[in-house]
């Protein structure tokens, strides 16, 4: 794999018990013919997580992109992965509840996993 591609390599991961994918990328483009409803990432932004389609497999998901390998960090990680968690918990339905705190947890620990797999790629 080039340099190139792996600036730009799309990772996906499946939470399994959620019907929604994870997609986390280093790099601020974006494949418009896979995602095309996702615009180029603000300049003043490290990185961004928004929810998103596939076009190719017609699956939904949470598309996180760091802009590069530099800035994910305990805290970038941190940050994206609470509102990676949270667009999928608005996906299925769930509320963030400060009494029921464990599922929404246990996801961010996922998604921030998910994450630093990427990082040690």
């Amino acid at each position: 794999m080039t340099n190139q591609e792996l600036k730009f390599a799309i990772h996906e991961f499946n939470p399994v018990i959620y019907p929604s994918l994870l997609w986390v990328m280093i790099g601020d483009k974006t494949d418009k013919d896979r995602f095309p409803s996702v615009d180029l990432m603000e300049d003043n932004s490290l990185a961004q997580t928004e929810s998103t389609n596939d076009a190719l497999s017609n699956k939904n998901g949470v598309l996180i992109r760091f802009r590069s390998r530099s800035v994910i960090t305990a805290e970038t990680i941190t940050h994206e992965a609470v509102h990676a968690a949270a667009e999928i918990m608005r996906y299925i339905g769930g509320e963030i509840d400060v009494r029921n705190q464990e599922p929404f947890a246990y996801l961010c620990g996922w998604v921030a996993d998910c994450i630093d797999q990427v990082r040690k790629k």
